[in-house]
């Protein structure tokens, strides 16, 4: 005796796989055309600050994910505090995406003395390095100056090594 052809089985599974991917596909369909698009956003002053952090990184510092925003009238200052590590190097990064505005940042340690070892200034940002002496918490300082009373959008990073 032969044994029985799955050949009209198969054909039978294959159809009602069909109807369900096209069921399950149809209804993917709609759900998605009822939700609302996604949009994406980019942070200008953010990408201005990771423009002049492209040599820390081909210099081997990890830059974080995470980064600060916000916007200061001008001459305003902000303070932004964090934690650093003794025997770590740092760069921290600040941006704008506003022409022409003057930028100034500083670090300090809890005492209140400067631990600024380098900065550098191109264009719309600006970058510090910091050699922590001492692990605890050091206060980010700086100001945006422009020539109107608009606020003015920043954004602060950091990388370390």
């Amino acid at each position: 005796m032969k044994p029985p052809l799955l050949r009209p089985k198969l054909s039978a599974v294959m159809s009602r796989f069909s109807s369900f991917s096209a069921a399950a596909l149809l209804a993917a369909a709609l759900i998605f055309q009822s939700a609302p698009a996604a949009r994406a956003s980019v942070d200008d002053s953010h990408s201005a600050a990771m423009e002049i952090a492209v040599d820390a990184v081909k210099a081997g510092f990890k830059i974080r994910q995470e980064y600060w925003s916000g916007t200061l009238k001008s001459g305003e200052q902000k303070i932004v505090k964090q934690q650093l590590f003794k025997g770590n190097e740092y760069w921290f990064f600040l941006g704008t995406d506003a022409e022409k505005i003057g930028m100034k940042i500083d670090i300090f340690d809890r005492k209140g003395n400067k631990v600024t070892v380098e900065t550098k200034t191109v264009d719309n940002a600006t970058a510090i390095r910091v050699l922590a002496p001492a692990t605890g918490t050091y206060l980010v300082v700086f100001s945006l100056t422009g020539k109107e009373n608009d606020p003015i959008p920043w954004a602060l990073a950091y990388g370390y090594r």
